[in-house]
């Protein structure tokens, strides 16, 4: 995928500094692009925005952007602050959780500001999650497009592997991105949805960090951002609601059984 494309209802632009933009100029067009040119690439990771506004980046590197002027201490505080609060509220015999990540992974779950990025291995899954929020009632704060980003787990570990490699040799700690799977049943959400999270450094988002370590253009995409027209949100649902992605399929529990109710309500023929 290092040249330009066109398909049915959507255009590739090049890819430079391993970042490609597709321009889908409808859900049909989305769908054609994934069957067109994305259907035999089994690397990507997938993730979905509301806004075109948003970066690939965590809710704690938002959070301590705003207050924090020692992020690193901030970050050990909060976390340590969650493990203790969470004494007790785990159920019966909760899973051992030895590595950091294990935690940061259960507190996503929950709620809790992370380091971390929700993936799917899904492109509709990612897409549900773009779509099924409404924008803002004020004119203003609305985005055009909903994103849909894929990210290639085999070019990022390659590059993780090449940058540890030349830290060795000048003794310093490589910047990677981490692809966390964390092997517990506490979070019922992540099955259903076929997730997995990206850690990536400390207050750099990923899109950054794709754009800094891959300058080049040849190799294909490491990272599509894929737009979609906001305007396409009622049959994105519907065609989704078909496919059974909805809040009742992702969100096994009452949350997930009430939302999908209200979706009924609120997008005619859902």
């Amino acid at each position: 995928m290092g040249k330009e494309l066109t398909g049915t209802h959507w255009v590739a632009e090049l890819t430079k500094h391993g970042v490609r933009e597709v321009r889908c100029d409808s859900w049909a067009g989305y769908v054609n692009f994934l069957n067109e040119a994305l259907l035999d690439f089994r690397s990507y990771v997938f993730r979905g925005h509301a806004s075109e506004e948003w970066k690939l980046e965590s809710t704690l590197d938002r959070a301590l952007n705003k207050t924090a002027t020692n992020t690193s201490k901030q970050r050990d505080e909060h976390l340590a602050k969650f493990r203790y609060a969470s004494r007790g509220r785990r159920g019966p015999t909760p899973a051992l959780l030895a590595e950091e990540n294990d935690w940061w992974a259960l507190g996503q779950h929950h709620g809790l500001a992370t380091p971390l990025l929700d993936w799917s291995e899904s492109p509709y899954v990612a897409a549900y999650f773009a779509f099924h929020a409404e924008h803002p009632e004020s004119e203003d704060q609305r985005s055009q497009n909903r994103i849909v980003y894929a990210l290639s787990r085999v070019a990022v570990e390659e590059k993780n592997n090449q940058l540890t490699l030349e830290s060795i040799k000048v003794g310093k700690e490589p910047s990677l991105i981490t692809f966390v799977r964390p092997m517990i049943d506490e979070n019922q959400r992540l099955i259903t949805q076929r997730g997995l999270f990206t850690r990536a450094p400390d207050n750099v988002p990923i899109e950054r960090w794709v754009r800094t370590n891959f300058k080049e253009t040849a190799g294909g995409a490491k990272l599509i951002r894929m737009s979609i027209p906001s305007t396409e949100r009622d049959t994105a649902m519907k065609n989704l609601n078909r496919m059974n992605i909805n809040h009742l399929s992702l969100f096994p529990d009452l949350d997930g059984a009430a939302k999908y109710c209200n979706f009924e309500l609120a997008i005619k023929n859902y």
